[in-house]
């Protein structure tokens, strides 16, 4: 199995990044920046290409490696090929782009969505993380099959989907991931504003998060709360909306306490209506 890559993106060059060496072989990178497409090739000991046909000839398995709103002009070019696509793999890694948009591919070859549930800011981080993690795949069987080798062979974890709504899907990977770094942000921000030096111990959080991460996997959500709202400690939240001066801040820590009793207290207790009334004023 060849594959090629549309796009020198983070994700798109370290998937290739892991791949070599291995029973896949890296056609190479086409990206509208060659210098981009010139690096991912060396870090990969493969071709840059500079048209379409080249890595389409070269390549069993195309994989669109851009930015989202991408895709779809890069199918248009992909069509503009029609004598030499006939039975290639097709593939998108975006969470919340639908398969939908490789469909006027399918009539020629074999489409899929192959999404990493990972974040990778940078290529570093796509080699360390994405063997650690999931990957969802949706498409015809040959694809999928081989979205699962390529899975496998890094080592990360295949899970099979369908007829999904990607919208909430990647809403949720967009929670858990981009959402985290904000409300740690917020933290960090607290910190400091409490004359704590933030700046001599910038990761003080990072056990504490690290060890709620640790408990929601052994344990699950449910079972790894803790604090002032698990004990209907009023005072405590009182103290802390009187003390949280920046605006915007002490709005995320209302909505969260909202959702916290939401999800995980019974609003018809007596004290927990209190909690809410001071979430809500």
């Amino acid at each position: 199995m060849k594959v090629g890559f549309v796009g020198a993106g983070k994700v798109g060059t370290g998937l290739g990044i892991l791949l070599t060496n291995s029973p896949i072989k890296i056609s190479g990178y086409l990206s509208r920046n060659l210098s981009s497409s010139l690096k991912a090739s060396s870090l990969t000991n493969s071709n840059a290409f500079l048209k379409y046909e080249d890595i389409i000839n070269e390549s069993d398995v195309i994989v669109i490696s851009t930015k989202d709103d991408c895709i779809k002009s890069i199918v248009e070019e992909i069509l503009k090929h029609k004598s030499i696509i006939n039975n290639k793999i097709f593939v998108h890694l975006s969470g919340s782009i639908s398969i939908d948009v490789l469909k006027p591919l399918k009539e020629y070859g074999h489409t899929m969505v192959m999404h990493p549930v990972q974040t990778c800011p940078s290529i570093e981080a796509a080699v360390s993380l994405l063997p650690e993690s999931y990957f969802t795949i949706e498409g015809d069987d040959i694809a999928i099959n081989a979205g699962i080798t390529i899975v496998k062979t890094i080592g990360a974890k295949p899970i099979v989907i369908d007829g999904i709504d990607k919208p909430l899907y990647h809403a949720a990977c967009v929670m858990a991931s981009n959402y985290l770094v904000a409300l740690v942000k917020a933290a960090n921000e607290l910190l400091k504003a409490s004359g704590f030096s933030i700046e001599k111990y910038p990761n003080v959080l990072l056990p504490l998060i690290n060890g709620t991460l640790k408990n929601i996997n052994e344990k699950g959500c449910n079972a790894s709360l803790s604090g002032p709202i698990v004990r209907c400690d009023i005072e405590t939240i009182k103290k802390h909306v009187e003390n949280i001066k920046d605006d915007e801040i002490l709005k995320l820590y209302k909505v969260m306490g909202n959702a916290t009793i939401k999800f995980f207290k019974d609003s018809s207790d007596e004290k927990i209506a209190e909690l809410e009334g001071i979430f809500n004023e």
